[in-house]
């Protein structure tokens, strides 16, 4: 028996943000207390994506850009009870961006040995 295409489809959909704090001091940082400290805040699921001394970048679920710009002092606060986080007088969301949507056709190939991101960047 033969599948129709209809049967193999694959619908994926993410709405997600991707945030990034700055001005931050991280050592020994628990990813997963803060993702926990994160979820309760902001009552939605977030992914710790990238940690260096002084950032973090996370995936946050369902929630627009201008809602956790309006929230930024709340979160900055949430995250400075992590275990592991120090505020300095200059942390501050630096950037939020909504991830686009793209057509299934539109997908870009992935090449080994480049970073998985850049090949989003001129996705329109």
């Amino acid at each position: 028996m033969e599948k129709k295409d209809e049967e193999n489809s694959v619908i994926v959909q993410v709405d997600k943000t991707v945030v990034k704090v700055t001005g931050i001091d991280v050592k020994g940082l628990n990813i997963q207390q803060l993702e926990k400290i994160l979820l309760d805040k902001l009552k939605s699921m977030v992914r710790v994506i990238g940690v260096t001394g002084e950032s973090i970048e996370m995936d946050v679920y369902g929630i627009d850009e201008d809602d956790i710009l309006r929230e930024k002092d709340g979160i900055i606060k949430a995250i400075a009870t992590a275990d592991g986080i120090t505020l300095s007088d200059l942390a501050q969301i630096s950037s939020v961006e909504k991830i686009k949507k793209v057509d299934f056709d539109k997908i870009p190939e992935y090449h080994e040995g480049t970073c998985m991101k850049e090949r989003w960047l001129n996705v329109h």
